[in-house]
């Protein structure tokens, strides 16, 4: 697969989060199945496409490394906006727009990282928690990625 076409695919997740995350908004004032179709499908949508992904990488000829910084930059990039936005620019300095590339990444898993942090938060919700579960969603595209790579190179 060409790099182009694997640089574009990177941004899939970007573009469901915020697919995912419009589709709650709007279901604010609009029809509720909305709501459902957004926050339901959305985590077994990116796990299928992060290890079909994979999937696809581990079949090529390039090297594990490659691949991963090919297919995950849009995470690092995310999660460094994401780290400034919140921690480092005051609420009425930061970016609506910087603040959203920041986030959109992760939130395909976020809701199921939330479950993971949660237990470990002593029942309060505030920006480390938030940070935990913005890092461990990331992670876990990386982590899905990887076994998907390691299953096309067995089929190889």
């Amino acid at each position: 697969m060409k790099t182009w076409k694997l640089l574009l695919l990177a941004l899939v997740p970007g573009l469901w989060g915020w697919l995912c995350n419009w589709l709650t908004a709007v279901s604010l004032n609009g029809p509720a199945f909305l709501f459902t179709l957004a926050f339901y499908i959305q985590v077994p949508a990116a796990i299928v496409f992060c290890l079909w992904l994979g999937h696809l990488c581990g079949r090529s000829e390039r090297s594990y490394p490659a691949c991963l910084l090919l297919t995950q930059w849009p995470s690092l990039v995310s999660f460094a906006l994401y780290v400034w936005q919140f921690h480092f620019v005051s609420s009425e300095a930061r970016s609506f727009l910087l603040a959203g590339l920041g986030q959109y990444p992760g939130l395909p898993l976020f809701s199921l990282a939330c479950r993971l942090v949660i237990p470990f938060s002593n029942h309060s919700w505030g920006p480390p928690e938030t940070l935990a579960a913005n890092a461990l969603s990331l992670l876990m595209l990386a982590v899905l990625f990887s076994l998907g790579f390691l299953w096309g190179r067995q089929r190889r």
